[in-house]
């Protein structure tokens, strides 16, 4: 996977707006990032799973920074 950020393409743009549409915040590298780890086949109950640990982490990070 590539470290440098490359724009959508034109159906993963639609596929962001769609998940835009339906309330779901999520930064555009961060979509193209899920979106290369389907394409490599992980499943996405495995990238589920890392983005609640990434959550745990972030949230009690900012918690004990307060």
């Amino acid at each position: 996977m590539s470290t440098e950020f490359t724009p959508l393409k034109s159906d993963e743009v639609q596929l962001f707006e769609l998940a835009r549409l339906s309330n779901i915040v999520i930064d555009e590298r961060m979509f193209k990032i899920i979106l290369e780890l389907l394409k490599l086949n992980i499943k996405p109950e495995a990238i589920i799973q890392v983005l609640k640990v990434l959550a745990k982490q972030g949230s009690s990070s900012a918690t004990s920074s307060s």
